[in-house]
């Protein structure tokens, strides 16, 4: 079989009017530079496909130094995302598992979505990814992993190559080393704005975090997960997870009240009950109205900045339900991402 790779002339950009558009290559010597990708099955890579590569890099990056800081090895992540944004995550002990609760954490939104995996696809895990908790064949427009056998090409190959499988053996290798420190630049209009990358990475035994009540070895892995997740979105995020899996993702809202609601909305759409699940909220809660809400539905525990007027109030209404709260200064953890 051939393998071509990276980088890409597509189509055209996000819009099919917006032509030529293409992936312009530099070479730094990153391992998990998009320009490295090996092409195995399907038609070249759309702008918007290698749009969701990049941004499904600065997440499984993160989880993965999350995990490895946090000691005890670095499980195997699988990473779901629908523009731009997880619409599935998870984490298990092996590959197969962590990709059948990628795809079942939002049923509806992965379909004709992106995944990455930092794990070997076999033909188990392939058929995980495109039947499992599915009433008929899943369509994936990406798929991306340290590797694929023969027989997992074929059963993620779609007409017309509809499909894009790449590989790129670094993603078996994922730590605290992958993230990404390369500043990142921004073309606006007369110009371009340029700022250091996001490389903070979430140590919760870290002296500057600040811990109301007790976290369980589950919860603290839970945290983790939703913290790689949700500072890695289109803020305002409010991300909530539960046994190691994305149960909804609040994107991209100009409040944490709406943020909240969209995450709540997004799990029970899904079928996922929210009791005893964990909450990330990407900054502080400027009032206790958004932290009620995830009362209201039964979070364990949450992690967020302090730096609000009102932080009092919003931990007593936490506390006060239970609810163990662990917070950073906002200056040092906001997680802001994708504006």
């Amino acid at each position: 079989m051939s393998v071509p790779s990276g980088p890409w002339e597509c189509a055209y950009g996000e819009n099919a009017w917006q032509s030529p558009a293409r992936l312009v290559h530099e070479e730094t010597g990153d391992p998990l530079a998009l320009g490295r990708m090996q092409l195995l099955e399907g038609s070249a890579p759309s702008y918007n496909n290698l749009v969701e590569v990049d941004r499904q890099l600065q997440t499984i990056t993160h989880v993965a130094a999350a995990f490895e800081l946090a000691g005890g090895g670095v499980p195997a992540i699988a990473i779901g995302t629908k523009h731009g944004n997880a619409c599935g995550a998870a984490v298990a002990a092996l590959g197969r598992r962590a990709a059948e609760l990628m795809v079942s954490g939002d049923r509806r939104a992965i379909f004709g979505g992106c995944v990455m995996l930092s794990s070997p696809v076999d033909e188990e895990v392939a058929q995980a990814l495109v039947n499992h908790a599915a009433e008929s064949r899943r369509l994936l427009d990406t798929v991306a992993a340290p590797s694929f056998t023969e027989a997992a090409l074929e059963i993620l190959a779609r007409k017309q190559g509809k499909c894009r499988v790449m590989a790129n053996p670094a993603l078996g290798q994922l730590g605290r080393a992958s993230i990404d420190t390369a500043p990142r630049r921004r073309q606006v209009r007369g110009g371009s704005m340029e700022q250091p990358n996001y490389t903070f990475v979430l140590d919760l035994a870290a002296p500057a975090v600040q811990r109301y009540g007790t976290l369980t070895r589950s919860q603290e892995r839970d945290l983790l997960l939703a913290w790689a997740v949700g500072s890695t979105s289109n803020s305002n995020t409010i991300t909530l997870v539960r046994d190691g899996q994305l149960l909804g993702n609040g994107v991209g809202q100009q409040d944490r009240v709406g943020g909240c609601a969209l995450a709540l909305q997004r799990a029970r759409d899904a079928g996922h009950a929210t009791e005893g699940a964990v909450a990330y909220s990407d900054s502080f809660f400027p009032f206790p109205d958004a932290a009620q809400l995830l009362v209201d539905a039964g979070v364990s525990a949450v992690f967020c900045t302090s730096g609000s007027v009102r932080d009092e109030l919003v931990r007593e209404t936490f506390l006060t339900a239970g609810v163990t709260v662990v917070q950073m200064p906002d200056r040092e953890a906001r997680g802001f991402f994708g504006h």
